[in-house]
Order: structure tokens, then sequence, then C-alpha cells
């Protein structure tokens, strides 16, 4: 009877912690892989903006892309209960990164249609491959 009760606390337990830990902790490090994607695929469009350099659907395509990614990252980090001290074990930035990351990809979605901003897009750019360990 031991044995069985045993079985059944230890089976909750880690259920429990791979429901609210591992999945969420993996989701966090996948959304971090599709931003490092992103900012590679989309470069020249991030680095060299504005209507003059790329079409339309381009710059659209790039913003709705850099718009998502800091959305799903940010979700992905809130789902993630106590984040800022089970990180350490997915070996995954700082919550303050992760802020940071997020206002710098919004700030990249709008900047791909100013033709003034190569300069602060790829300051913003380089900011986030820093804080994300790309």
């Amino acid at each position: 009877m031991f044995t069985v009760l045993a079985s059944f606390v230890l089976g909750v337990v880690s259920s429990t912690i791979v429901w609210f830990y591992i999945k969420p902790l993996s989701d966090v490090a996948s959304c971090i892989q599709q931003v490092d994607t992103d900012l590679r695929y989309y470069r020249d469009v991030i680095t060299s903006p504005g209507p003059n350099s790329h079409a339309a659907s381009e710059l659209d395509e790039a913003s709705e892309a850099l718009r998502m990614d800091g959305a799903e990252l940010r979700a992905a980090t809130n789902r993630v209960p106590f984040y800022s001290d089970v990180r350490h074990l997915a070996g995954l930035p700082s919550r303050g990164a992760i802020d940071e990351s997020y206002r710098k990809l919004i700030g990249l979605s709008n900047g791909v249609y100013e033709e003034d901003a190569n300069r602060t897009n790829t300051d913003w750019l380089d900011d986030v491959e820093s804080e994300l360990e790309l």
C-alpha cells in the first residue's frame, strides 16, 4: 500500500514540476531562439529601414514578426512561476534583460518604417542580442 501511495505522490509532484516549470522554461528558450532567427532574417530591414529601402510588404512583415517576438517572449516569461529564481536552471536571461529586450523589440518593430532610425535600430538590435545572450 505504501508503494502505491508513494508512486502516486511522486507522479503528482513530477507532473507538477514538468507542467509549471520545465515546459514554461522550455517555451521561453524557444521564444529566444525565434527572436534570434527573426533578428538574423530581418537584419537588413532593421539596419537600413524605411520605404525607400524596402517594399511596404517587407516592412510590414518585419514589423509584425518583431512585435510578435516581443509579445511572445514577455508572455512566455510571465508564465513561469518565480522566474527570477528558476531561470538559472535553464540558463535563461534575467527578468530585466527580458523586459529590456521586449521594449527594444517593440521599438524595432516601429523603427523599420523610419528612414533615419538606422543607427538607433542597429544599437537596439545589438542590445537585444546582448541582453538575450544570442
